[in-house]
Protein backbone atom coordinates (compact mmCIF):
# COMPACT_ATOMS: atom_id res chain seq x y z
CA UNK A 1 0.00 0.00 0.00
CA UNK A 2 1.66 3.26 -1.63
CA UNK A 3 0.74 6.58 0.95
CA UNK A 4 -0.54 9.34 -1.34
CA UNK A 5 -1.14 11.55 1.16
CA UNK A 6 -0.23 12.60 4.73
CA UNK A 7 -2.08 15.78 6.98
CA UNK A 8 -1.06 16.75 10.42
CA UNK A 9 -4.46 16.89 12.58
CA UNK A 10 -6.01 20.28 12.27
CA UNK A 11 -5.92 20.68 8.57
CA UNK A 12 -8.72 20.13 6.12
CA UNK A 13 -9.57 16.73 5.16
CA UNK A 14 -8.55 15.72 8.64
CA UNK A 15 -11.84 17.74 10.48
CA UNK A 16 -14.19 14.66 10.99
CA UNK A 17 -11.61 12.74 12.45
CA UNK A 18 -10.47 15.92 14.59
CA UNK A 19 -14.45 15.75 16.25
CA UNK A 20 -13.88 12.13 16.86
CA UNK A 21 -11.05 11.75 18.45
CA UNK A 22 -10.22 15.25 19.52
CA UNK A 23 -6.62 16.12 21.01
CA UNK A 24 -5.35 12.45 20.10
CA UNK A 25 -5.63 13.05 16.45
CA UNK A 26 -1.98 13.34 15.17
CA UNK A 27 -2.24 12.40 11.55
CA UNK A 28 -4.62 11.56 9.25
CA UNK A 29 -2.90 9.26 6.40
CA UNK A 30 -4.65 8.16 2.82
CA UNK A 31 -3.45 5.25 1.19
CA UNK A 32 -3.59 3.22 -2.19
CA UNK A 33 -4.22 -0.28 -1.91
CA UNK A 34 -3.72 -1.26 -6.32
CA UNK A 35 -4.32 -4.88 -5.14
CA UNK A 36 -7.97 -4.48 -3.62
CA UNK A 37 -8.67 -1.28 -5.70
CA UNK A 38 -9.21 0.42 -2.72
CA UNK A 39 -8.59 3.93 -1.01
CA UNK A 40 -8.23 3.13 2.58
CA UNK A 41 -7.55 6.25 5.52
CA UNK A 42 -5.56 5.71 8.27
CA UNK A 43 -5.06 7.74 11.29
CA UNK A 44 -2.51 8.12 13.83
CA UNK A 45 -3.93 8.62 17.51
CA UNK A 46 -1.95 8.96 20.82
CA UNK A 47 -2.74 5.82 22.79
CA UNK A 48 -0.85 6.91 26.16
CA UNK A 49 1.15 9.77 27.52
CA UNK A 50 3.02 10.40 30.68
CA UNK A 51 5.91 12.71 32.21
CA UNK A 52 9.36 11.51 31.09
CA UNK A 53 10.83 10.09 34.29
CA UNK A 54 13.61 11.46 36.64
CA UNK A 55 15.20 7.78 35.60
CA UNK A 56 15.41 8.74 31.91
CA UNK A 57 16.99 11.80 32.68
CA UNK A 58 19.24 10.61 34.34
CA UNK A 59 20.15 8.03 31.93
CA UNK A 60 20.86 10.99 29.36
CA UNK A 61 22.96 12.46 31.85
CA UNK A 62 25.29 9.95 32.31
CA UNK A 63 25.31 9.30 28.53
CA UNK A 64 26.76 12.73 28.23
CA UNK A 65 29.15 12.40 31.08
CA UNK A 66 30.52 9.72 29.15
CA UNK A 67 31.46 11.15 25.95
CA UNK A 68 32.97 14.17 27.94
CA UNK A 69 36.92 13.82 27.63
CA UNK A 70 39.27 13.19 30.90
CA UNK A 71 42.93 13.87 31.49
CA UNK A 72 44.55 10.78 32.84
CA UNK A 73 47.88 10.30 34.70
CA UNK A 74 50.05 7.30 32.96
CA UNK A 75 53.54 6.79 33.44
CA UNK A 76 56.03 6.66 30.84
CA UNK A 77 56.86 3.43 31.59
CA UNK A 78 53.37 1.82 31.28
CA UNK A 79 53.67 1.00 27.84
CA UNK A 80 50.63 -1.62 27.58
CA UNK A 81 48.32 0.78 29.70
CA UNK A 82 49.19 3.45 26.89
CA UNK A 83 48.58 1.52 24.55
CA UNK A 84 45.41 0.17 25.38
CA UNK A 85 44.51 3.88 26.16
CA UNK A 86 45.29 4.44 22.44
CA UNK A 87 43.14 1.18 21.28
CA UNK A 88 40.41 2.65 22.68
CA UNK A 89 40.56 6.49 21.10
CA UNK A 90 42.67 8.19 23.51
CA UNK A 91 45.47 11.24 22.61
CA UNK A 92 48.20 12.50 24.20
CA UNK A 93 48.31 15.74 25.01
CA UNK A 94 51.60 17.49 24.84
CA UNK A 95 50.48 20.60 26.26
CA UNK A 96 49.12 19.01 29.32
CA UNK A 97 50.92 16.21 29.00
CA UNK A 98 48.49 14.02 30.34
CA UNK A 99 46.47 11.37 28.42
CA UNK A 100 42.40 12.87 26.88
CA UNK A 101 40.21 9.80 26.72
CA UNK A 102 36.21 9.93 26.94
CA UNK A 103 34.95 9.16 30.61
CA UNK A 104 33.34 6.38 29.60
CA UNK A 105 36.00 4.49 28.09
CA UNK A 106 38.08 5.28 30.76
CA UNK A 107 35.34 4.05 32.90
CA UNK A 108 35.44 0.65 30.82
CA UNK A 109 39.46 0.50 31.09
CA UNK A 110 39.02 0.89 34.79
CA UNK A 111 41.14 4.04 34.90
CA UNK A 112 38.98 6.33 37.41
CA UNK A 113 41.89 6.59 39.90
CA UNK A 114 44.28 7.83 37.11
CA UNK A 115 41.66 11.05 36.21
CA UNK A 116 43.23 14.44 36.86
CA UNK A 117 41.01 16.65 38.13
CA UNK A 118 40.53 20.69 37.02
CA UNK A 119 42.12 20.12 33.73
CA UNK A 120 41.03 22.04 31.48
CA UNK A 121 41.37 20.31 27.76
Amino acid sequence: MDVIKTMPAGSPGTLRYQHQWQEQLVTVRYRKDEENQRLLTTIEIIVDHRPLTPALRQQAVLKAKDRKDVALQVQYSETELRTKIKTMGGIWNNRLKLWVLPYGKAKALGLLGRIVKNVRI
